[in-house]
C-alpha cells in the first residue's frame, strides 16, 4: 500500500501522505497501484510517484503534460520526463503547495486528452 510505503520518508512522510490523498481525492474514485517501482494513480494515470527512502530521501514524481503547459514554480523545478510527462523530486516539506499545484494541472491535462492544444499555463498577480 502506498500509504504504508509514504510513512518511510521520515521529514517528507507528511507531504507523501498528503500527496496521496490529494491525488485520490481529485482523480474520480482512482486509486494508485504499484507498477514497477512506481506507484500509478489508475485507471486516470495522471501522476505517479516513487518514493526513496533507502540512500536518499526524496519522492520523485511525473506529472502527464510537458514542462511548457505548466506555470513552473521556482520551489520545485520541473523537467521533461518520457514523451507526453514532465517530472520533479520533492526534497523539502516546503515544496507540498507545489507539488500540490502541478498534481491539479496534470490531472486538467489528463482530462482534456492526448491530442489537446498545448497552452502554457500563466499566473497572474493582479
Amino acid at each position: 500500500m502506498i500509504q504504508n510505503e509514504m510513512k518511510k520518508l521520515g521529514i517528507l512522510a507528511d507531504v507523501g501522505a498528503a500527496l496521496v490523498t490529494y491525488s485520490e481525492s481529485i482523480a474520480e474514485g482512482g486509486k494508485f497501484e504499484l507498477s514497477g517501482s512506481r506507484w500509478v494513480v489508475r485507471p486516470n494515470n495522471f501522476v505517479t510517484f516513487e518514493p526513496h527512502y533507502l540512500r536518499v530521501l526524496n519522492i520523485a514524481v511525473s506529472l502527464r503534460g510537458n514542462p511548457s503547459e505548466y506555470a513552473e514554480l521556482p520551489e520545485l523545478p520541473l523537467k521533461q520526463g518520457m514523451s507526453g510527462y514532465s517530472e520533479c523530486t520533492i526534497t523539502k516539506p516546503d515544496q507540498l503547495a507545489a507539488a500540490a499545484f502541478y498534481i491539479r494541472r496534470a490531472y486538467e491535462l489528463f482530462q482534456r486528452g492526448r491530442n489537446r492544444t498545448q497552452k502554457k499555463q500563466i499566473l497572474i498577480e493582479t
